[in-house]
């Protein structure tokens, strides 16, 4: 089956679990796909981590770092850096003298790529490497968003286009004290799946308000919003499979920033999920 509907569950309320294949790495794991064995997870890498078996994957992975430092390939990867590496990418010198908590998202099962040749060259087709970027030295982008989402003041940074797929990988940071005008919008909806964790803020949407550390994945078609942000918010955000298309209802629904947190989990996650309270530093 596809990975089912996650919106939302705070990383905070899930345990860290040892990665079988990598001591001295602990892993999260945030959705799953039981069908292609595609997976996001939180990867968390103790000081000193070395692992000397590093192997070309049977699927193509994108991570982007939140913390920490983590060494691949010869690049060092500090917060705010982001990766892609098609299936059957070589793998060499994957370290962290300082530990390191990475997010990281793959498009099939991540077993070696000697279990499934054919389909690791098939995957890869057409997409090239992304060894490096470092989202710090990009400038954000306002010029090419849609009109109706500027009450949010949005901005975003493209990280990667799939030229096969067309789909999207991105940063998007809506400004602190927005909503929508006259506290009520239209509902929108994408024909592909939307799937985002958030890295800095609060957003605050119809299943409550997503504190750092949220995360989500909506299968397509799914009506949402509307969305407004205290303190601001930053976000990684992928359009998974297909062109990123935002599609408006002409009714509109109220916004309040005190909705109750309502989360659709499937039940292996409703049980550990909760809301987390708004920091308050005064």
């Amino acid at each position: 089956m596809a990975r089912p509907h996650i919106e939302f569950i705070q990383a905070q309320c899930l345990d860290w679990l040892p990665e079988e294949r990598l001591p001295g790495a602990w892993r999260k794991v945030l959705s799953r796909d039981d069908d292609s064995g595609s997976v996001t997870l939180l990867q968390k890498i103790d000081a000193d981590f070395h692992f000397g078996d590093a192997r070309p994957l049977a699927a193509g992975e994108e991570f982007y770092v939140l913390g920490g430092s983590y060494y691949l390939n010869g690049y060092e990867y500090s917060a705010g850096c982001y990766g892609y590496f098609p299936a059957g990418s070589e793998r060499r010198d994957c370290y962290s003298p300082r530990g390191a908590v990475l997010l990281r998202m793959f498009d099939h099962a991540p077993v070696p790529a000697s279990e499934d040749p054919a389909g690791t060259a098939e995957r890869a087709h057409d997409r090239p490497v992304i060894p490096f970027v470092d989202a710090y030295r990009m400038v954000w982008d306002r010029s090419i968003l849609d009109h109706r989402l500027a009450a949010l003041l949005p901005a975003r940074k493209i990280l990667r286009l799939d030229p096969v797929s067309g789909q999207k990988t991105f940063l998007f940071m809506t400004a602190p004290q927005t909503h929508p005008i006259s506290w009520s919008g239209p509902l929108e909806s994408h024909p592909t799946p939307e799937e985002a964790f958030l890295i800095a803020g609060d957003l605050t949407g119809p299943c409550g308000t997503m504190q750092a550390g949220a995360y989500f994945w909506r299968p397509p078609h799914i009506p949402h919003g509307p969305f407004g942000s205290r303190a601001g918010s930053l976000s990684l955000i992928r359009f998974v499979d297909g062109v990123h298309e935002n599609i408006w209802s002409e009714e509109t629904e109220p916004f309040s920033y005190h909705r109750p947190y309502r989360p659709i989990l499937p039940p292996e996650l409703l049980g550990q999920a909760r809301p987390l309270n708004m920091r308050e530093p005064w």
